[in-house]
């Protein structure tokens, strides 16, 4: 999480400065040899404790990947995460606009038109939760792999059942878990390949999901919105044989949408698992006390990436263990039955280091109200925003198909905009990564309570890009900072734990919501950016800025 020691122990190889190794704007990095957690480091963003001999021996597989620079390997890995986010918000966008479609057809009452997303958000919850885990037990590759698979699968399945309604919730539940995964995956492994200097890139990934949005919406306009039943003709479970209704055959572009978007993220998995050779994260098999195979993980990716071979050698992560008064040969023997069964005990309880780890608890605290904060707010936007506006009498603007997908390109693409904001950000001394998650929550619950001044359908088009473009902006900063704050041991599962609780926080929300909406007030939207705020506020306290430090 926070810095190593770069002093030179007797007996020890000379971990290098940032002079040395250009990761720190010439700097050197000095690692303390003792806690510093005061009040005032924790404002600053300074609080730090001493490294572990796994973290000095993550500097060295740093220095190496530095050496690699933004190389071909780099590139690839950055574009197919991107993929992952993409897929993120191209389902929820795609399944929300054929969602209508699947009603009229099935004949689903007003009282169970949620459910299929409140099956995907637990869905999603228990994938970032279960896949987070896992990810730090089996490692990464596999995980990078499955979530894709699983999503493509079921989510192609969606347009199989016919007037089963429970099925379509049940199978969206199946492809959530997949999906659910994704983006706390996909960012740990883009910070565990990318250089330290690189490591704002991955607040650029965010990026992705606006684009997403938008892909998917111009896939829903060929499709659900072209190939689908009259808007007036009911069900055909809800009248008598013969009576006109709204038959499968008249309702397939739903069904189209929805194998078109599980065909690209199959497309996805092939790219990940087929076209690229993905290799097992160094630091994860260093984690495992797999020395020698991370080394060659280093080789392979300089070969792939023409650069020159790697001077890292396991003799020098034995030096450190013995620096640390620990005998390397003393901790690989023993039976192998013994092994196993220790194996077995460590990769349950690799959690350990997060929850009694003081400053690694407090950190995680912190970024579970942030993310829950984060996810309640968009949620009730989400949910509430266009019916307190209509409410008020306010028009959308929505009058016809075009005008709504049109509106669609000019809330959600401007999203890329705080992705760009976010890479800039993080990368400025007086902001970091700390102070612009500060300021983006702000100004995200900031666009929420403007929404209570909306009196016309341009000022609606306007403040939700607004809204939108601040909301990108603060999870680009979120979902990149989160995963650096922690260590590789449990870095995935701290992730993917965050990941659940913000999702469930979603859940909840609708529900807070719904009794300001009989009042016709504006309580929700101040509900929502009382909830952002909240996230601004404890952002506050962080008590590590990543800026300048390396992650391991």
């Amino acid at each position: 999480m926070a810095d190593s020691k770069s002093d030179s122990i007797e007996g020890m190889p000379h971990l290098p400065t940032d002079t040395e190794r250009g990761t720190k704007e010439g700097v050197a990095e000095v690692f303390p040899d003792h806690a510093h957690l005061s009040v005032g480091d924790i404002f600053r963003g300074t609080a730090e404790v001493p490294p572990t001999p796994f973290e000095q021996k993550a500097a060295l597989i740093n220095e190496e990947i530095d050496k690699f620079g933004f190389g071909k390997y780099q590139i690839c890995i950055w574009f197919l995460c991107g993929f992952g986010y993409f897929l993120d918000l191209a389902w929820a966008q795609g399944v929300g606009l054929g969602a209508t479609a699947i009603y009229q057809e099935m004949g689903v009452p007003a009282g169970k038109e949620g459910l299929i997303y409140t099956c995907a958000n637990a869905g999603l919850a228990i994938g970032a939760l279960g896949f987070g885990i896992i990810t730090d037990i089996i490692g990464r590759k596999w995980a990078f792999q499955i979530t894709c698979l699983i999503t493509s699968v079921f989510g192609m399945l969606l347009a199989a059942p016919k007037y089963n309604y429970g099925a379509i919730c049940g199978i969206y539940f199946l492809s959530s878990i997949g999906l659910g995964g994704n983006i706390p995956i996909d960012a740990t492994i883009a910070l565990e390949f990318l250089p330290q200097k690189r490591r704002a890139m991955v607040s650029l990934l965010s990026m992705w999901q606006p684009v997403g949005v938008v892909v998917a919406s111009g896939i829903a306009y060929g499709t659900a919105a072209k190939y689908r039943c009259d808007t007036t003709l009911p069900a055909c479970n809800a009248v008598a044989d013969g009576a006109p209704c709204c038959t499968v055959s008249m309702n397939m572009g739903w069904r189209y949408e929805y194998i078109i978007i599980g065909a690209m993220t199959l497309a996805v998995f092939a790219a990940r698992f087929f076209i690229f050779k993905f290799y097992e994260s160094p630091k994860f098999l260093l984690s495992k006390g797999k020395e020698q195979e991370a080394i060659d993980v280093l080789h392979k990716i300089a070969k792939f990436n023409g650069q020159p071979a790697p001077t890292l050698t396991v003799e020098m992560f034995r030096e450190i263990d013995r620096a640390n008064g620990v005998d390397p040969d003393a901790e690989a023997s023993g039976s192998h039955a013994k092994n196993v069964v220790a194996g077995v005990i460590k990769s349950v309880g690799h959690l350990k280091g997060l929850f009694f780890n003081k400053l690694e608890l407090f950190i995680f605290a912190l970024l579970a109200l942030a993310y829950m904060g984060d996810y309640w707010s968009f949620n009730l936007a989400g949910s509430f925003l266009p019916i307190v506006l209509l409410k008020n009498n306010v028009s959308t603007g929505q009058t016809t198909v075009t005008d709504t997908y049109r509106e669609y390109v000019y809330i959600y693409l401007p999203g890329v905009i705080g992705a760009i904001l976010a890479l800039f950000s993080v990368q400025m001394p007086l902001l970091g990564r700390k102070w612009s998650l500060v300021l983006s929550a702000a100004l995200q619950g900031l666009s929420m309570a403007m929404y209570t001044q909306v009196k016309t359908t341009a000022g609606y088009v306007g403040l939700n890009a607004l809204e939108y473009i601040m909301q990108t902006y603060f999870n680009a900063v979120l979902y990149a900072s989160a995963p650096e704050l922690f260590d590789t041991t449990y870095r995935a599962s701290a992730s993917g734990m965050l990941s659940c609780l913000g999702r469930l926080a979603g859940i909840a929300a609708p529900f807070a919501g719904q009794a300001y909406l009989a009042e016709s007030s504006a309580g929700i939207l101040w509900l929502g950016a009382g909830g952002i705020w909240l996230s601004s506020f404890v952002m506050i306290f962080l008590p590590v800025e990543m800026r300048n430090r390396q992650m391991y």
